[in-house]
């Protein structure tokens, strides 16, 4: 989270949405640092809450972005330098939640895949004769 001092000195109503929208996305990549973390010791996401968190947090992106799209159709928007400043450190922030939730993907999947034992579950690769024949079905 920012403290008072990092916001921007000239606001707008629509700098004022960016700067909101960039708090919210760095809230989010705190909490998929969060999942993150389960996800590399326990896996076990139920427990944490995380899932409930996440889903109120991509609610509020959603009307975030709801909002901003609103603003930017009700008024001109001049692209000031301060805009640009506020909105390049929104999309930094974005753009590492959205990669680290792929990376949380991934361990997800990993642990979906494992089998009580611990060990991945191999899944053999299909021959050409199942495929020919499932080709054959579908039709």
């Amino acid at each position: 989270m920012e403290n008072q001092q990092a916001t921007p000195s000239f606001r707008s109503p629509v700098v004022d949405l960016i700067w909101s929208h960039g708090t919210l996305c760095e809230e989010i990549y705190s909490l998929l640092l969060e999942e993150n973390r389960i996800l590399r010791g326990s896996g076990e996401l139920e427990k944490s809450g995380v899932l409930d968190k996440k889903r109120m947090l991509l609610n509020a992106l959603d009307n975030s972005l709801q909002q901003m799209r609103q603003a930017a159709r009700a008024t001109a928007v001049a692209k000031t330098p301060v805009l640009k400043t506020v909105a390049t450190k929104a999309q930094r922030v974005l753009l590492k939640a959205m990669l680290l939730d792929k990376e949380n993907e991934q361990l997800l999947l990993k642990h979906a895949l494992s089998s009580s034992s611990g060990e991945m579950q191999i899944i053999p690769k299909p021959t050409a004769k199942q495929v020919k024949k499932r080709y054959e079905s579908q039709n």
